[in-house]
């Protein structure tokens, strides 16, 4: 039996970077952006994951291995928040099937994954339920319930978890 592919997608993007912006002036906010994805595209390599894209101040990432993926959020928010820098992230983990065309990736799973980080707070990490139940005993991430939440054009609530 052919057991599908495990996909897992981390949408990460600066918190606040448009009052950012408004702030410090066009130059200095468009070098945080450039310096924040580098360091992702630097941590990505070496969990074996991927930048799929950049996103003006984000990243789209993927990875074979929720876990990995989950380590990799972890890690950026760390260590950028270690440096003092980089304004906080917002970021958003998704698992399950999706569609790779062109070096880019589609479907519900990439959809889900992006609404998960548009909903996420400065500094938070969600992720969902099926990325949850891939990470089992395999990590020491703390995970904290978050309730069921509706997301724009998703039908059925989902159940959303952070992760520390």
């Amino acid at each position: 039996m052919d057991v599908a592919p495990e996909h897992t997608f981390l949408f990460a993007d600066l918190a606040g970077y448009t009052a950012f912006t408004e702030r410090v002036g066009d130059e200095a906010a468009a070098d945080v952006a450039v310096a924040f994805k580098s360091a992702a595209a630097h941590a990505a390599d070496e969990l074996g994951c991927e930048i799929v894209k950049d996103l003006g101040d984000g990243v789209m990432i993927y990875g074979r291995d929720a876990a990995r993926v989950v380590t990799l959020a972890l890690r950026l928010a760390r260590e950028l928040a270690d440096e003092g820098w980089c304004l906080p992230l917002r970021m958003g983990v998704h698992s399950g099937a999706a569609a790779q065309r062109d070096h880019d990736w589609y479907g519900s799973t990439v959809n889900i994954a992006s609404r998960l980080a548009e909903s996420a707070g400065a500094g938070e990490i969600l992720m969902s339920l099926e990325t949850r139940d891939r990470l089992a005993a395999r990590t020491c991430v703390s995970i904290a319930d978050r309730g069921a939440r509706r997301f724009k054009n998703v039908t059925a609530p989902l159940a959303v978890f952070a992760a520390a």
